[in-house]
């Protein structure tokens, strides 16, 4: 049996099988997120409308490190959907300096994104929010219901916690279905009136990702397996976040070895472009939105005309032609023609690519994908270590 291209027997010598078996697992979480969500539709409806219909409610986002990314990329959806004001922190910011952000008196949703429930922020950054707040409600996405904050808040009133599907939170420091995962609950929770277009939606995302294990990984082999002085990841307005934090990703799974970088598409070519001088690895997110798009492949096009020693690599949900001409790699997924609303939404295919990339990388710089703490001489966990809490 291959996993991500690779024998199961290679895979436990380099201590890369939980990794690879939580990484390619996703689309299964992904099916079953649905399922959960749908067994609690009722529930989640009343909170929602309940929540709606609170006047000057502001909708807080918080999360920290891969937890705080994936709440950027639903940001701008949650907003759009609601029509509320919506605000996305990182917790790391907001227990340093919460008078930057907690400003007024209106009610608040708290929405907590995370993977353990045990970040010392994430726990701070509650109790800040109760002593600044008249009116708090909260909503709890965390990937296990045995850390500390669904302990205490999970079956509180004025408090919403859906159990994310169990083996979410996986042994392997990276996360990757607890990245999507989260993504996922924050688009369905608010959404929850849409769930049968996010039902088909998966289920097409299944069938996608499943050909793109099966077919596409080897063309990743190929892109993994050459050296690159960085990686430059880009894309625009929630792809930018999905390239923070692939980046992110490979950072952590090479041990710190491989640098990388990220920017939104536009941004590149005020400055950022002269890595191209050296060996990069370029990697575009494509936009769905047509208007974006056009932006996006003028960018394309402008780094093909100045590649010098780079390697392009184009990610979109449909075959562009145009794409297709002006890069060396291209991995386009919609092979069933889904018709994804927004950028948000594809994000959970476009993961793959380089969730597979870092993995492979690592791979090929001889670094155990399992063990990366102690390949980083253990200055990395899981769950952040060493943080102090401090009161004025």
């Amino acid at each position: 049996m291959r996993i991500l291209g690779l024998r199961e027997n290679e895979l436990n010598k380099i201590n890369g099988y939980f990794t690879c078996t939580e990484m390619i697992n996703q689309p299964n979480l992904w099916l079953e997120g649905v399922k959960i969500i749908g067994e609690h539709k009722q529930e989640i409806q009343k909170f929602m409308d309940r929540m709606n219909s609170i006047k000057d409610l502001k909708i807080f986002l918080v999360g920290a490190g891969s937890s705080a990314k994936a709440a950027s990329i639903v940001e701008n959806y949650i907003r759009r959907v609601t029509k509320k004001e919506v605000h996305c922190i990182s917790s790391t910011n907001l227990i340093t300096q919460p008078d930057n952000y907690i400003i007024g008196d209106e009610p608040v949703l708290l929405v907590s994104f995370g993977s353990s429930g045990n970040t010392i922020e994430g726990l701070e950054a509650v109790e800040i929010f109760q002593e600044r707040c008249k009116e708090l409600y909260q909503l709890l996405i965390i990937c296990s219901d045995e850390g500390e904050m669904v302990k205490k808040y999970g079956a509180k009133e004025g408090v919403l916690y859906i159990p994310i599907p169990p083996g979410t939170k996986g042994k392997s420091i990276a996360a990757t279905g607890e990245f999507t995962l989260l993504i996922q609950y924050g688009l369905l929770l608010f959404d929850i009136q849409n769930y049968d277009y996010y039902k088909e939606l998966f289920q097409n995302a299944s069938r996608d990702a499943a050909r793109f294990f099966d077919k596409d990984i080897y063309k990743v082999h190929s892109i993994a397996n050459q050296p690159y002085d960085t990686i430059a990841v880009l894309g625009s307005n929630s792809l930018a976040f999905l390239a923070e934090e692939m980046c992110l990703k490979i950072t952590e799974l090479t041990g710190g070895l491989q640098s990388s970088q990220f920017h939104s598409v536009l941004e590149f070519r005020h400055g950022p472009k002269v890595v191209m001088n050296s060996k990069t690895l370029v990697s575009f997110f494509f936009s769905r939105d047509p208007l974006t798009m056009k932006y996006e492949i003028d960018m394309l096009k402008e780094c093909s005309e100045d590649k010098r020693k780079s390697t392009i690599v184009a990610v979109s949900m449909d075959y562009v032609s145009e794409i297709d001409a002006h890069c060396d790699y291209y991995f386009h997924f919609n092979g069933n023609g889904f018709p994804y609303r927004d950028d948000a939404h594809i994000v959970f295919l476009y993961s793959l690519y380089l969730q597979s990339f870092s993995i492979l990388k690592a791979v090929n710089l001889g670094i155990s994908p399992d063990t990366l703490g102690n390949n980083a001489g253990g200055f990395i966990n899981k769950v952040a270590q060493g943080v102090n809490i401090y009161k004025k």
